[in-house]
């Protein structure tokens, strides 16, 4: 007696808490007919069971016919346990998203009798999952979701947003196969270790890093890192911004600084040494004439002398800007001008210079003050000169690209060690022995002014390359 009172206790709860469940549940027979639908599955479908039977499950959507196949085959085939998120139909028409598992009941044989069908309503959480992702692969930074492995290290990514897959270079499959250590530039691996433990702790990090991008190419970023817990899991989310626009606007920065710190002491110092120097240029000339010294000894002081004023005049040049009238004036004409002067140098060392015009242009015009762009022009072409050897081509490349004009100019010399080129511009930097460094650091200020770009590389085979882009204002062909 007490076992069947147990019985029907257990008969009753079963039934309570099916029927009370907030989950829409039904129940089908092994020949696929609902027997039974609890109040929360018509609440929330608006199917009854007839309609369930009469229109064969008429809230699967048609377009997951596939789907409700598959289900008549799991029956089928006596599957304990089925579950799947999918989607279902109202009767209102209302599509909505769900969490759909299927259970087996079975007698005490272990024969399968019934499947127990329960569905939740996952829409809202689908809606938010939706809008986390939207929100986590449109932002403009990089996120990474790592964790800790069993070794204490940093281990491979979790989650990445697009982001960090177009910054680094890689599918999102490359990348949630490697880790921080993997992306790390080598110079920081040591620090790795102490990073990630400062980390773990509990301590948010704001550093600057390096990575390495696909192509093995240098990427400056600035990291904010911190912990949070997730399935009993500590996990590492890392924001990662690119730097590297700023890292060039600061460069820029401190260049244009040093420049602006040589004008004003120029402008301070150099017609107080001018005038001396023209004293002693002229003293110097009556002394040597009048004595009995070496004319080599003279001619010595006097080059001195003379070099020293160059810089000096070189210096002013950084001083305050003199007014420059900007006019229209076209550029292949400026260029053919410059060459034909060069060329006399050039034929001394035996070298030519060549002129490449690139679409036959007739004439290129731009904005610009056009003696200190000639003396951008000789500047470069001079040094071409003098690191060409012998019987070689010096070659002046001349194209249009959208609204800027390319000039390149291209040598066959020994070309820039890479490991300098970064210094190239810098003040009294130079590799010429008895050069200064500042024609280039003047010719760099020029183009700026002109809103235009210089930049130095050498080339693979041999030689140096400088490439000039300067706006342009219209042409005639």
């Amino acid at each position: 007696m007490p076992d069947v009172y147990q019985t029907e206790i257990l008969q009753y709860s079963l039934y309570s808490y099916v029927e009370n469940s907030p989950d829409a549940i039904y129940i089908l027979d092994t020949n696929k007919r609902v027997v039974y639908v609890n109040s929360s599955f018509t609440k929330m479908y608006g199917w009854t069971k007839e309609d369930l039977n009469n229109m064969k499950l008429p809230h699967i959507p048609p377009e997951l016919i596939e789907e409700r196949d598959r289900l008549s085959q799991y029956i089928d085939q006596g599957t304990e346990v089925f579950s799947l998120d999918t989607f279902r139909l109202k009767k209102d028409g209302e599509l909505i998203s769900v969490s759909l598992s299927i259970t087996s009941v079975k007698e005490p044989a272990g024969k399968i009798i019934s499947y127990v069908c329960l569905s939740r309503d996952v829409t809202e959480t689908k809606l938010s999952e939706m809008k986390y992702y939207r929100l986590f692969n449109q932002v403009n930074d990089a996120i990474y979701f790592y964790q800790q492995d069993h070794e204490g290290k940093p281990s491979k990514f979790i989650d990445v947003n697009e982001m960090a897959c177009q910054m680094l270079g890689y599918t999102k499959l490359e990348l949630l196969s490697k880790s921080v250590n993997d992306i790390a530039h080598p110079s920081l691996k040591d620090k790795i270790e102490d990073t990630f433990s400062t980390i773990i702790q509990g301590r948010s990090t704001f550093t600057e890093w390096i990575h390495i991008t696909k192509d093995g190419s240098t990427k400056p970023v600035e990291i904010s890192s911190r912990t949070f817990k997730l399935n009993n899991k500590t996990m590492v989310v890392s924001i990662v911004r690119d730097i590297s626009e700023r890292k060039i606007t600061e460069e820029l920065l401190r260049k244009t600084e040093s420049i602006s710190l040589i004008g004003e002491l120029s402008a301070g110092i150099a017609h107080e040494i001018r005038n001396p120097l023209t004293s002693i240029r002229g003293f110097v000339q009556l002394l040597f004439a009048q004595s009995q010294l070496s004319e080599k000894y003279s001619d010595l002081v006097i080059s001195e002398v003379d070099r020293i004023n160059s810089i000096i005049g070189e210096l002013l040049l950084l001083a305050k800007p003199t007014s420059s009238e900007f006019l229209d004036k076209d550029l292949i004409t400026l260029l053919k001008q410059t060459v034909t002067l060069l060329n006399g140098q050039a034929h001394l060392s035996e070298n030519e210079i060549d002129l490449e015009i690139y679409e036959q242009e007739a004439s290129l015009y731009i904005r610009c003050a056009e003696n200190k762009l000639k003396q951008v022009f000789i500047n470069i072409l001079k040094n071409a000169i003098e690191a060409s050897p012998p019987g070689t081509e010096i070659r002046v490349q001349v194209c249009r690209q959208k609204q800027h004009v390319l000039i390149r100019f291209m040598d066959q010399g020994k070309g820039i060690p890479t490991e300098i080129l970064s210094q190239i511009g810098t003040p009294f930097f130079t590799t010429k022995s008895g050069g200064t460094g500042l024609g280039i650091m003047i010719s760099q200020k020029i183009i700026r002014d002109h809103q235009g770009t210089i930049q130095f590389s050498s080339n693979n085979l041999q030689g140096t390359i400088v490439e000039i882009t300067l706006p342009y204002t219209y042409t005639l062909e």
